[in-house]
């Protein structure tokens, strides 16, 4: 087995045997990328890993740990917190999740001209006269302030669940100054739109000249 010639911090070292210079590479007291020489390379040196030397195995190492990202804060269970005008529904410990407030309360006392227009034209077609004084418009009239009244703390009451209403602030007693003065206050006590007003106000003005158009009939 010929001999072989190594390279070590820039000098030539040897001759040692292939076996002696297979255990030096194995024991990384040589890199593998150490020049190294025998008579079969001819005139070249070559690295002892481009030849048929064992070379040193490189060592194992561990794969890296995984990335543990920290588990988020649960939420607190707080009342709902009002930012500016509008409203943020926090979410309970239990973990229901808040609807936000209806509107359809308020809605449905903003059509109410209409719907006591729509009644007016039913009576007029009973030949009732529903602006005289007989029995059923007074009974019409108290059964109107009474569904109003209804549909008034229907809306006050969907307010203060929905947690709007946190100071408990009057709501329901404004609705003797007209559903205007009732929308206005709860626009100031609630932050919320004012479109029933507006549609309030042109059924109003529908129904004064619906009204007008029955009473010359």
């Amino acid at each position: 087995m010929p001999d072989w010639y190594y390279e070590e911090s820039g000098a030539q070292r040897g001759p040692v045997s292939e076996g002696d210079l297979n255990t030096m590479l194995a024991n990384h007291l040589l890199p593998p990328n150490a020049l190294v020489w025998t008579a079969n390379l001819g005139p070249n040196w070559k690295p002892a890993s481009q030849t048929h030397l064992e070379a040193a195995p490189q060592p194992v190492r561990p794969p890296p740990l995984p990335t543990v990202s920290a588990p988020s804060p649960p939420l607190p269970a707080t009342a709902p917190i009002v930012l500016g005008r509008q409203a943020t529904l926090a979410v309970p410990a239990s973990g229901a999740v808040l609807s936000p407030p209806t509107e359809k309360w308020a809605m449905w006392l903003a059509f109410t001209p209409l719907i006591f227009l729509a009644a007016d034209i039913i009576f007029a077609s009973a030949g009732i006269d529903p602006y005289g004084d007989n029995n059923q418009a007074r009974g019409a009239a108290i059964w109107s302030g009474i569904g109003t009244l209804w549909l008034t703390y229907k809306d006050a009451k969907a307010i203060n669940n929905a947690g709007l209403n946190p100071q408990r602030r009057w709501l329901l007693p404004f609705i003797m100054l007209m559903p205007i003065g009732y929308f206005v206050r709860r626009r100031y006590v609630a932050a919320t739109p004012l479109t029933p007003l507006w549609i309030w106000l042109v059924s109003a003005v529908v129904y004064v000249m619906g009204a007008g158009a029955l009473s010359t009939q």
